[in-house]
């Protein structure tokens, strides 16, 4: 059988799809293809190698179900310890002077590594022509009621694009494939904060929908949540999202961590991540 790559195809009836990778079904060992239809939905689907690799009868010819189109030239693995350096220094850029005179995400992310939250499978790079130019992150985070019940959730965060790779969708690519792996590995729900108008397009709803507030029992429209099993959010009311202690970053640390890198002058911008 063919070996299927990730990249854009497009199905014989015309619709255009995504392939974000390849997975086997936990009790047959079947190959599944994991893809995303290139609409506004979005969908994830799972479909069997077989069945994509099939041709099709139309109009007495047969063709194939799905032919490549190319056009990403993206590539997604896990990140490698050989990485790290080169990853927090892609962070550093993504996120110097963006919210505050410099920035604290590439410690945060340094000190993530080693905290028994920090998830590795979803480490994800993004690589063109050799070189990491996109870099997304998860760790497990907790939703805490009132009547003290806890429910696991994971949350992702830092996401870093290169400045100069603006644009191209890179951020994109990273928060899909990683939504439909999360899944595969069986993680349930995903928080996070961030710009709403950004992350509806991805399926994320606000969290008080699910009666989910921040820890201090605070709602904001940047707290927003998706579930990855149907159900895996329900009756939360009055919970309260608590993500991992290491993003609380000391600024003495941040300060003697800072010097292993290029100086950088700190200002305050108004400049969009993606």
């Amino acid at each position: 059988m063919a070996a299927i790559q990730p990249g854009r195809y497009r199905h014989f009836k015309g619709g255009e799809y995504e392939v974000l990778t390849t997975a086997r079904h936990s009790e047959t060992g079947e190959e599944l293809v994991i893809y995303r239809a290139l609409d506004e939905q979005g969908t994830v689907w799972a479909r069997p190698a077989s069945m994509w690799n099939e041709r099709v009868e139309r109009d007495g010819v047969a063709i194939k179900r799905f032919v490549p189109l190319g056009g990403m030239e993206l590539s997604l693995r896990e990140e490698r310890p050989p990485d790290y350096r080169t990853v927090e220094n892609l962070t550093r850029e993504a996120f110097w002077n963006v919210y505050k005179p410099g920035c604290d995400e590439h410690l945060a992310l340094h000190l993530l590594r080693d905290h028994p939250d920090f998830l590795p499978a979803l480490s994800i790079v993004a690589e063109k022509d050799g070189r990491i130019v996109g870099h997304i992150a998860y760790s497990r985070a907790r939703i805490v009621t009132d009547k003290g019940e806890v429910r696991s959730a994971i949350c992702f965060g830092p996401i870093s694009v290169l400045p100069e790779c603006h644009g191209q969708g890179i951020g994109s690519r990273l928060i899909w494939y990683t939504l439909a792996m999360a899944k595969l590995q069986g993680h349930r729900a995903v928080v996070i904060l961030g710009e709403p108008e950004y992350y509806r397009r991805f399926g994320f709803r606000p969290a008080s929908e699910w009666g989910i507030a921040m820890k201090n029992g605070v709602s904001i429209a940047q707290l927003m949540a998706i579930e990855l099993a149907p159900g895996a959010l329900a009756g939360l009311r009055g919970g309260r999202f608590r993500e991992t202690e290491v993003f609380a970053v000391d600024e003495r640390e941040l300060e003697a961590f800072d010097r292993n890198f290029p100086p950088k002058v700190k200002e305050r911008t108004a400049t969009q991540i993606f």
